[in-house]
């Protein structure tokens, strides 16, 4: 972690002290599993967002560290046997962005654009319980870590609106839609909801 933010000061130095925006912020993220599985609820996970970004003619660039995630909840009865499985899923993206931006009104700002996110590490922790078995009934932990050789490469579009609170700070609503699987193999896609603090440098 503390390379990946030297790098990020690195490129903060590259892209000059003029001019260049400093964002950080929550992430609340899931995704979505073309694949049909029954009894499977899929909810947001908390994560963090911190990238800088610079205009360059009409367009404008960042780099950062967003990270994702699910929550999965499934039950499955039968026979007078319930199995239940709650499971997180955490994955670190360092990624890249390309926006245009729009000002609609002097304080208001809406963008539009790409985003490429290229896999850090990741975590999913998985709880399992048996209960109505007898002999079988009980709790077990699972947890599987992966580096970023287990990652595909990941893009999207990345939308938002920048409300400008002052010259100097502002707040940001944004919104990314995966469009690539996160595993090679796996039909599921990262779709994430950012509320963030912006820093004009």
């Amino acid at each position: 972690m503390k390379i990946i933010l030297l790098n990020i000061l690195f490129i903060s130095a590259i892209f000059a002290q003029s001019g260049l925006i400093v964002v950080g912020g929550l992430n609340q993220s899931k995704q979505t599993i073309e694949e049909d599985v029954d009894d499977l609820d899929i909810d947001y996970m908390n994560g963090y967002n911190l990238y800088v970004e610079r205009s360059f003619g009409v367009a404008r660039f960042g780099v950062g560290l967003n990270q994702r995630g699910v929550k999965l909840n499934q039950e499955v009865s039968d026979m007078g046997i319930t199995i239940s499985a709650a499971g997180e899923q955490t994955l670190n993206y360092l990624t890249l962005h390309a926006v245009y931006p729009y000002a609609i009104q002097e304080k208001i700002t809406v963008f539009g654009g790409i985003q490429l996110g290229n896999g850090i590490n990741g975590e999913a922790k998985i709880k399992q319980s048996i209960s109505g078995s007898g002999l079988f009934d009980g709790t077990s932990v699972d947890s599987e870590e992966w580096d970023a050789e287990d990652m595909e490469l990941e893009y999207g579009l990345f939308l938002g609106v920048d409300y400008m609170i002052n010259e100097k700070i502002g707040v940001r609503a944004s919104y990314f839609k995966g469009l690539s699987d996160i595993f090679e193999g796996a039909t599921t896609k990262n779709n994430t909801i950012s509320v963030s603090l912006l820093f004009n440098i």
